[in-house]
This record gives C-alpha cells, sequence and structure tokens, in this order.
C-alpha cells in the first residue's frame, strides 16, 4: 500500500509539472507573438518618421540610449506606459524633442 502512495503521489507530481510545464510554454508563445506585433509596430513606426519631412530625429547615441528608448517604446505600446508619461520622460532625456515623443507616441498606440 506505502509503494502505491508513492506512485500515485508521483503521478500527481508528474501531471502537475507538465501541467505547469504546458502553462509556461503557452505564456512564452504568447510573450513571443507580443513581442512580433510590437516588432513589427515599431518597424512600421519608424517606416513613417522617416518619410515625414516633419519629424525631428531623436538623437539616439549608442547603447545605452537605444535601449532606452526601446524600453520605453515597448512599455508604451504595451500599456505599461502612457502616453503622457512616455512624453515627459522622453522630453526629459532630450529635451526639445516633445514634439518628436508625441508622433511617435501617437503612431504607437493608433490601432
Amino acid at each position: 500500500m506505502n509503494t502505491f502512495k508513492n506512485k500515485a503521489q508521483r503521478a500527481t507530481a508528474a501531471v502537475a509539472a507538465i501541467a505547469a510545464l504546458a502553462a509556461g510554454l503557452l505564456t512564452a508563445t504568447g510573450a513571443a507573438a507580443a513581442s512580433r506585433g510590437f516588432d513589427d509596430k515599431l518597424s512600421a513606426v519608424v517606416t513613417q518618421v522617416r518619410s515625414d519631412p516633419n519629424y525631428k530625429p531623436i538623437p539616439l547615441e549608442g547603447k545605452k540610449d537605444n535601449a532606452w528608448f526601446f524600453t520605453q517604446c515597448e512599455a508604451l505600446y504595451g500599456g505599461k506606459l502612457t502616453k503622457e508619461q512616455f512624453v515627459a520622460d522622453g522630453a526629459k532625456k532630450f529635451p526639445g524633442y516633445d514634439a518628436s515623443f508625441q508622433q511617435l507616441a501617437d503612431r504607437l498606440t493608433a490601432n
């Protein structure tokens, strides 16, 4: 009887582990799809602003600026940052580029 209990416990643990793994894979797949959606949107926005003569390019210099910018854009797109906060953070880091950040915010959040 003691062996059966151990087998039953092991089976229950295995089923729980498989369920947890499956949930993790589904979450990872959803995250990957969301990431692709963001990448596609950001790529489209970059194309739009490059062809807009009224857009003033933000002077991103180096990996640190690029990483900060990408993180901010991803947070805005994902709803973790408001448009107002995105613009305020951008204007604080790059004074005089408020309009550029506003244009990006509008385009990143547009359907």
